[in-house]
Parts: C-alpha cells; sequence; structure tokens
C-alpha cells in the first residue's frame, strides 16, 4: 500500500462472479464494484480509506448476513446485554476467536447457525 492510496494494493473479488473489483465512488461514498459490470452488477461496501467492509459475498450470503445482523442486534439493543457482552457470547457460541466473530465476513451456514443459536437462547428476564 501507498501513503496517498491505502486501497490501491487491495485485490477485492467479486462475491457474485469472481471477478476483480475496482474501488469506486458514489454520493453516498466509497464502495467496490465489479469490474465486469454491467453483465455482474456485484457490489461491496468500502471504509472511507478504500477497505473493503468484511468479505464480498453473492446476494444469497449477503441477505443471510442482514438477517444475523438484524437477529445479533436484537441481543444489545434490547437492552438484555451491552455490546461488547454480546460479541462474547457469540464468540463462545459460535466457538469463533475475537478477528473471526465479525458477521460481514460470515458465510450463509454461519449466518443460519447464528440465527439459530440466538433463537434457541434463552431470554434474560429484564
Amino acid at each position: 500500500m501507498n501513503d496517498k492510496d491505502p486501497a490501491a494494493a487491495i485485490v477485492v473479488k467479486c462475491g457474485e462472479c469472481g471477478s476483480t473489483m475496482a474501488l469506486k465512488e458514489s454520493r453516498y461514498g466509497k464502495f467496490w464494484g465489479c469490474t465486469r459490470y454491467p453483465v455482474c452488477k456485484g457490489t461491496h461496501g468500502a471504509h472511507p480509506d478504500g477497505r473493503p467492509l468484511g468479505t464480498p459475498a453473492n446476494k444469497e450470503t449477503k441477505e443471510a448476513r442482514i438477517k444475523a445482523h438484524a437477529a445479533f442486534d436484537t441481543l444489545w439493543k434490547s437492552g438484555e446485554m451491552i455490546r461488547t457482552a454480546a460479541y462474547q457470547w457469540m464468540c463462545k457460541a459460535m466457538e469463533l476467536s475475537k478477528d473471526e466473530a465479525h458477521i460481514g465476513k460470515f458465510s450463509k451456514e454461519q449466518c443460519v447457525r447464528l440465527c439459530a443459536l440466538i433463537a434457541a437462547r434463552p431470554r434474560a428476564e429484564l
């Protein structure tokens, strides 16, 4: 990576077709877009400095990640636990390291498993 463009040396592969993605700018900020556009419409989010947000995925996996995040967020947004404790619970329940415990990196199967673990989890009395 160089000092002027930290994303210059990053290679991101499209979650839809496997082609290389290019860092692009929109009115909403930076994002990664498939170089095969318009044949492939794969996109992936980016941090302001261009680093990818998680791991690119196909549409099915992206939808599973959205569902998993919604389920996971109920653990801490409900006040049942603080956000840090929710991530600690997820690490333990799914046998993940702290670095692995990012839903944006999960496979579809991991997302389904997380949703099932949350649904089966006894609720604390508030």
